[in-house]
């Protein structure tokens, strides 16, 4: 209650703690696009930056060769590869870094922090991004959170787990980690108990939140058919869950790009 006994709002300092908090978005998308250009421009020369910048502009239109070398020939984030993980961990600082670099507002007196929560701004983001690197296509969403690129995350979930843990977190507002599982993987107390362990891993190495949609793709796409038959179907979205027939076209799809873990 100390904004009424200051006779002020948060917005104007009247708060005991004040503090601006600044959304990163895409985490995954940016590490797989440096990713991408060193490895593929910089250090194995498959490319020049002129074709390169030349395809993005073309939306890869008449590029698909170069497209799936980005797509599928280059180190990802979130398979446990150092040379996409260090990449992501040095954004991370950077930005951290930078961003709490700034002095206080004047008014709220506020420190600034930064934190990687995007709720859906992601798809809206995405909508108004061109075609990058990373081998996406203009308008197509970008990363959501800490996750991985959609469907990039190809070495299940301990991978994820081991690439989102090697960034410190603490520096941060909020790291929020999506993934995806096959409810085979919930299925008797032995699956149970694996998920348990690995999830008590991942904190204790340092992993800062994590959330799951326990859902096959199979499913989704039977909602997305037949909605007056799914209209229960709950789904955890970016920060929020909501039924999953209320949501956008976009974001549906967005969800069900994300990677269907079947192991651990």
């Amino acid at each position: 209650m100390k904004t009424v006994k200051n006779a002020k709002d948060y917005n104007c300092g009247g708060a005991r703690y004040n503090t601006s908090y600044i959304q990163v978005v895409g985490l995954g998308t940016l590490t797989d696009c440096l990713a991408s250009l060193k490895y593929n421009v910089f250090e194995k020369g498959n490319f020049t930056m002129d074709e390169a910048l030349e395809a993005l502009s073309r939306n890869y239109e008449g590029y698909e060769v170069m497209r799936q070398f980005f797509l599928n020939k280059t180190p990802k984030y979130g398979n446990d590869d150092d040379y996409a993980d260090e990449i992501a961990k040095k954004i991370v600082d950077t930005v951290v870094e930078l961003i709490e670099s700034y002095p206080p507002t004047p008014v709220r007196k506020a420190s600034r922090r930064v934190y990687f929560l995007p709720t859906t701004v992601h798809i809206y983001f995405g909508k108004v991004t061109g075609a990058t690197p990373d081998g996406r296509k203009a308008g197509q969403p970008l990363s959501e959170g800490v996750s991985p690129v959609q469907g990039m995350d190809r070495k299940g979930i301990v991978a994820v787990f081991r690439s989102v843990s090697k960034i410190d977190w603490d520096k941060t507002g909020g790291a929020l980690l999506n993934q995806r599982l096959s409810p085979d993987l919930t299925k008797g107390e032995d699956n149970l108990e694996k998920l348990a362990h690995t999830i008590k891993t991942f904190f204790t190495m340092g992993g800062h939140h994590v959330q799951f949609n326990v859902v096959s793709t199979e499913l989704l796409r039977e909602a997305q058919g037949r909605p007056q038959d799914f209209q229960d179907l709950m789904v955890r979205v970016a920060g929020y869950s909501d039924y999953f027939v209320n949501l956008p076209k976009g974001l549906q799809d967005e969800i069900i790009a994300r990677t269907e873990q079947r192991e651990i």
